[in-house]
């Protein structure tokens, strides 16, 4: 689903902010329509079912915050569904696995001045989840 996103990470490009908004608003209705279903029904095609890490690096490059609590949401959705837990012990978790995730996509983009600017945008947006500056 989000093939030319990465290969414009690869390139150490921005995706088109248009073309990626479109993609993400498509793969999360299909990602919420998967959700609904039972977790033994989940496909691993990522065309049918899309990747929750990929929606939330979506999220962010699109730098928007209601994108990125929703793509979070599914995270948390399809870690509750797979490893459930007593109320409230996976939240230090969640919190854990954004940071994750954004020390994951920043880890792409091989060029540093591109990194540093996605840091400095991100660190307005969602402060919280950056731990370590590049």
């Amino acid at each position: 689903m989000f093939s030319e996103m990465l290969a414009a990470i690869q390139s150490n490009r921005m995706p088109d902010p248009g073309t990626l908004r479109k993609r993400f608003d498509f793969a999360m209705t299909k990602k919420l329509g998967i959700l609904k279903l039972p977790p033994a029904y989940w496909m691993r095609d990522p065309k049918i079912n899309p990747r929750a890490d990929h929606l939330f690096w979506a999220a962010l490059l699109l730098k928007d915050r209601e994108r990125i609590d929703l793509s979070l949401s599914v995270i948390v959705a399809e870690l509750e569904e797979t490893k459930p837990s007593k109320s409230g012990e996976n939240r230090v978790q969640d919190d854990k696995q954004a940071q994750k995730l954004v020390e994951e996509l920043l880890e792409q983009f091989s060029d540093v001045k591109v990194r540093k600017q996605l840091v400095q945008d991100l660190r307005q947006l969602v402060p919280e989840m950056l731990v370590s500056t590049v």
